[in-house]
């Protein structure tokens, strides 16, 4: 007997929205579990991470920095999870984009794509990766004039810059939010922008 590969995936994307639709569930997070060949679950806790803040109250990483890269650093170990919203309290799995979000749009309070700033409060994924490809509340800069605090953009995956030569993003399930040079191949293909924000 013959199958319609058409009428199969129809069917396979039909019952993914109604499965996640009956349980609740985001059909990104849940699409990219079964790509990853888990059994969705959305009942797994995640550890909230400890966000060291300073005397007036703004995020500071280890060495007492502030600002975007700063606040991005104190993220790493997050979990991932493939179009998982952060929350208002960013405890819950984010990825690549989400975590961009998260870090600009709620922590740092900041205009991101499609929300004015102190709009996005982290309850929905928020913008991806191609909406901030395109955004004009950036200024595009070269790579050697990269600085900490930087949106580095590739087709499908984003970070922040916390140096010239460095970067924070939330890589995958297995790495989770991670720090990694930004040359080390971590994107597909070549940058496509980096903005600063203005």
């Amino acid at each position: 007997m013959a199958y319609n590969g058409r009428a199969l995936t129809v069917t396979g994307v039909g019952l993914l929205f109604i499965w996640s639709g009956v349980r609740g569930w985001s059909v990104l997070a849940t699409l990219g579990d079964v790509l990853t060949g888990k059994k969705p679950d959305q009942n797994v806790s995640y550890p909230l991470q400890t966000v060291p803040v300073g005397t007036n109250g703004a995020v500071v990483d280890a060495a007492g920095g502030t600002g975007i890269a700063a606040i991005a650093l104190a993220y790493v170990g997050h979990a991932y999870r493939f179009g998982g919203a952060p929350g208002a309290d960013g405890s819950k799995p984010w990825d690549c984009s989400s975590f961009v979000n998260y870090v600009v749009g709620v922590k740092a309070g900041l205009a991101i794509p499609g929300n004015a700033a102190g709009k996005y409060k982290g309850t929905v994924h928020g913008p991806a990766t191609g909406n901030w490809a395109v955004w004009p509340g950036m200024t595009t800069v070269k790579r050697a004039e990269v600085q900490a605090g930087d949106i580095l953009l590739w087709l499908g995956h984003m970070g922040i810059a916390t140096g010239n030569n460095t970067m924070i993003s939330a890589l995958n399930p297995r790495k989770g939010t991670v720090t990694q040079t930004i040359d080390s191949g971590v994107g597909r293909g070549p940058l496509v922008r980096i903005g600063r924000l203005q």
